[in-house]
């Protein structure tokens, strides 16, 4: 029996970790066990669903959780002439009315902007979510598993990223609404007398949790990102929001394996290898992040699935060694590149 682990890296992309999900479906049927998962945003939330729920449940659960989240009230056929435009309505209804299951626009929202009025720190309240992960996720389970659990948020006051772990005092539910509450858009959480907030400034990616305690034995490691670094010139203002959230946070995650090969290089360790797949999505739109129209959940679910099945083979079969610390990265046939970074 191999004594080599599975790791698994989960970025934030709110709703385009349906990506992740599909993903997960094809790593959970092809019996592939996760020994330290670290999420971060939308990422914590799919982590802490896998982790909190027995094994028999945790595809159900993950569907349960995206079928919340998909806006099921579409005007527009399947691939129809008017496709683009529906699922921007989609991702503006978000932005206007919320998201029944997850969050809802607060009082006053945007009129705190004007002076003499009055105020508030976001623009939505995000009880709903609260009571929808309740409702999903066992923390006492999650903090009895011997999978390791990594959730990150940032520190607002500090701004440094902290690592919350379902070991000594465990993990609850405000922890993973934490790493969810991205500045302006969600509140702030208080945890033991500090404001946390969404990593996805700073720590997108959360390698530096997985990695906090490096690897006693061989580990494969799986980074399921949610934005694609390679793309094309925009021509357009809906093409350049698009871009501009690709190379903002894809940039992170190219920084975050950058460091912690360096990182790795000097450490007399076991061996690791990294497997970095990013989700592309040739049909997304420039408000992707928000769209929640089910064509979209599905066509990322349907990807994620398509890319955990390679992605099963490649732990089961890991391409050679070439050095202690190997990084490959998926490309759009579906084939491992070795990332000389």
């Amino acid at each position: 029996m191999s004594d080599r682990q599975t790791w698994l890296c989960l970025s934030g992309g709110n709703a385009l970790g349906s990506y992740q999900a599909g993903a997960i479906q094809a790593l959970l049927e092809a019996d592939v066990a996760f020994d330290r998962i670290a999420g971060a945003s939308i990422g914590a939330v799919n982590g802490a669903i896998i982790v909190g729920n027995h094994p028999q449940d945790r595809l159900a659960r993950l569907n349960d959780f995206w079928r919340v989240a998909t806006d099921t009230l579409s005007f527009i056929s399947h691939r129809g002439p008017f496709h683009q435009a529906e699922r921007m309505r989609t991702a503006v209804q978000a932005l206007l009315t919320g998201k029944p299951g997850l969050f809802r626009p607060s009082l006053p929202g945007l009129w705190s902007l004007l002076p003499f009025g009055p105020t508030t720190d976001s623009l939505f309240e995000a009880s709903q979510q609260r009571k929808t992960l309740q409702a999903l996720i066992d923390f006492d389970l999650v903090n009895r598993n011997s999978s390791e659990l990594h959730v990150t948020a940032v520190d607002t006051e500090t701004g440094e990223d902290v690592d919350f772990v379902n070991r000594g005092d465990g993990l609850t539910v405000e922890h993973i609404m934490a790493s969810t509450a991205f500045p302006l858009a969600f509140p702030l959480v208080e945890i033991g007398g500090r404001y946390y907030g969404d990593p996805g400034l700073s720590a997108n990616l959360p390698l530096a949790s997985l990695f906090f305690h490096p690897p006693e034995q061989e580990v494969v490691c799986i980074c399921l990102d949610l934005f694609q670094a390679p793309g094309l010139v925009p021509r357009s203002l809906d093409q350049m929001l698009r871009r501009t959230a690709d190379i903002m946070f894809a940039s992170q995650s190219r920084h975050a394996i950058s460091a912690l090969k360096s990182r790795m290089q000097v450490f007399a360790g076991s061996d690791v290898t990294l497997i970095h797949s990013a989700y592309g999505g040739a049909d997304e739109i420039g408000m992707k992040m928000i769209d929640y129209s089910a064509d979209a959940i599905r066509m990322r679910w349907d990807a994620g699935y398509r890319e955990g099945q390679r992605l099963a083979r490649a732990i089961g079969d890991p391409p050679a060694r070439r050095q202690k610390f190997d990084i490959w990265r998926t490309e759009i046939d579906g084939s491992l590149e070795y990332w000389d970074l």
